[in-house]
């Protein structure tokens, strides 16, 4: 074998490690992954709270400045995690809308480029209350908001749902509407 055919070789081998490597290693946490990729994931992101574990609502929790950050895990397996949620406290202009572009950007800063067009190119699905459902390509979405009133600032809130549950956090949210639900 020549040598520009062991070079090219080479190359092809390298390349195709690497798009490997990327393809199945997370860029970003998300639900369904395991809690201590995303607690790992957390120590990477300067604008995310370190969390605390609430052992009776199963979520870890923390808030930075007027961001919050919760992550849900799954009820009979505490390891995989279910929703992830970002709220803002106090910012009128940032709503969690598709158009939005000072929120569209947060979540690129925080989930990268691929959660953030995945939201930006999802289908509206309907609206419940203040709550408003997406489906993506890779996760379903919600998003809320709460305008400010004389006893509290506004809140802008955005949930990370997979796909296969967003039919079950609609009706959970129909439900909560007509009945008490802790929240």
């Amino acid at each position: 074998m020549n040598k520009s055919n062991k070079f090219n070789l080479l190359h092809f081998a390298t390349l195709s490690t690497l798009a490997i490597t990327f393809a199945v290693a997370p860029a970003n946490a998300l639900p369904g992954q395991n809690i201590n990729t995303v607690l790992s994931w957390l120590k990477t992101k300067p604008q995310l709270p370190t969390l605390e574990y609430g052992h009776e609502t199963l979520i870890y929790y923390g808030t930075k400045a007027n961001l919050s950050f919760y992550v849900t895990v799954h009820e009979s397996n505490q390891r995989i995690v279910t929703h992830e949620t970002i709220s803002i406290n106090g910012d009128s202009k940032l709503k969690f809308t598709k158009k939005n572009v000072k929120a569209v950007k947060l979540l690129q800063d925080i989930y990268g480029s691929n959660i953030a067009n995945d939201f930006k190119n999802s289908r509206y699905v309907t609206k419940v209350a203040h709550e408003q459902f997406y489906r993506g390509q890779k996760f379903a979405y919600s998003a809320s908001d709460f305008e400010a009133t004389a006893d509290a600032p506004s809140i802008s809130g955005f949930q990370i749902i997979p796909l296969n549950n967003l039919q079950q956090n609609i009706d959970s949210a129909k439900y909560c509407q007509t009945n008490q639900c802790d929240v």
